[in-house]
């Protein structure tokens, strides 16, 4: 995760991006929202350096300087292998090279989106890294980041086990 409100962090990020790389290490990344619109001066060096790039809608067209989220996905796949953009209740969509997949949300009757987001990251990235295609790595974010918007405060849906389970078995899928 690159916190760009971090200053400190952001300057040196691009230096610790490189040397994670060298390391043979894979790079997802989430910026998370610059609410000031500047997006730090580092991060289009950051994200040459990035395997996995995981902004929502706003991010991805603020930072490819676009409305058009067409435009904004073929601008950053230019830069990064595979990007991932977050649609909320719309579902996702990736790019890896010439290749678009979108999947629908999966509808739920949404009581806090605390922590959507991240949840998503975390269940596509799990499928991922289990060598899902990449549909299925999308349809696994978006159950993770529905199940989230289930209880109030990011992580309390999966906590609780039962409401977690029977979320997951309703779904026909695991995070």
């Amino acid at each position: 995760m690159f916190l760009l409100l971090a200053e400190g962090f952001a300057a040196a990020s691009p230096d610790l991006f490189r040397r994670l790389k060298s390391k043979g290490l894979t790079i997802s990344l989430d910026t998370n929202d610059d609410p000031e619109d500047r997006w730090g001066d580092h991060l289009h060096e950051v994200l040459a350096l990035v395997d996995i790039f995981l902004p929502n809608r706003r991010e991805a067209c603020k930072i490819a300087g676009t409305d058009n989220l067409d435009i904004a996905l073929k601008k950053l796949a230019a830069i990064v292998p595979l990007v991932v953009v977050k649609l909320g209740a719309q579902g996702a969509v990736a790019r890896r090279g010439e290749e678009r997949i979108e999947v629908p949300s999966v509808q739920v009757d949404a009581i806090d989106s605390v922590g959507a987001g991240g949840s998503f990251d975390a269940g596509f990235l799990n499928a991922y890294l289990h060598g899902c295609g990449l549909r299925d790595c999308l349809a696994a974010g978006n159950i993770a980041g529905a199940l989230a918007t289930t209880r109030s405060g990011g992580t309390e849906a999966f906590r609780d086990r039962e409401h977690r389970d029977h979320f997951l078995r309703l779904h026909g899928r695991s995070v």
